[in-house]
């Protein structure tokens, strides 16, 4: 979304619904984003730098870490962006001839910091998670090493006396 930054006289807000490209998350884990709306204001500050602030949620579809299936993720930031001309970063959203932004890119790099890096179902138990020669262990789930199983069962012992 290309932004006219000539409207701008004191504060420009902004409360738009987003859809983003396939293009976008394309080499990305992210399957497909829904509802990303963005509420804020874009407006210059007193040293004449354009600013962006607002709150950026949507619902992204990940991969689950383990069955692959697709799980629907709920995510939800704040951006206080700074627009400065001398920014690398910035330098090929905003076109200081035409005097537009297009925020679609910013947008996208805080959505990026958004996905996590492991997400999963809570049904996994439900799940099998063992087959010929591997198995997952749950983290959650005290197993005693067979190789102590002795040693517990001295310490058992110790203990009743």
């Amino acid at each position: 979304m290309y932004l006219d930054l000539n409207k701008i006289n004191d504060i420009l807000i902004i409360n738009q619904v987003f859809k983003f490209d396939k293009a976008y998350y394309e080499k990305t884990d992210i399957r497909s984003l829904k509802n990303v709306i963005f509420n804020g204001k874009i407006y210059y500050d007193y040293e004449n730098n354009l600013k962006l602030e607002g709150i950026c949620s949507g619902i992204m579809i990940l991969p689950d870490s383990i069955t692959l299936e697709d799980i629907e993720h709920e995510f939800s930031f704040e951006i206080d962006y700074l627009i400065d001309e001398n920014n690398e970063e910035i330098k090929e959203y905003y076109e200081k001839m035409k005097n537009t932004l297009d925020i679609m890119g910013i947008l996208w790099q805080n959505i990026v910091l958004e996905v996590p890096m492991r997400i999963t179902n809570s049904d996994i138990d439900k799940i099998n998670v063992t087959s010929d020669g591997w198995d997952i262990k749950n983290e959650n789930k005290k197993e005693i090493d067979p190789r102590l199983a002795k040693l517990t069962e001295l310490l058992d012992d110790i203990g009743k006396e």
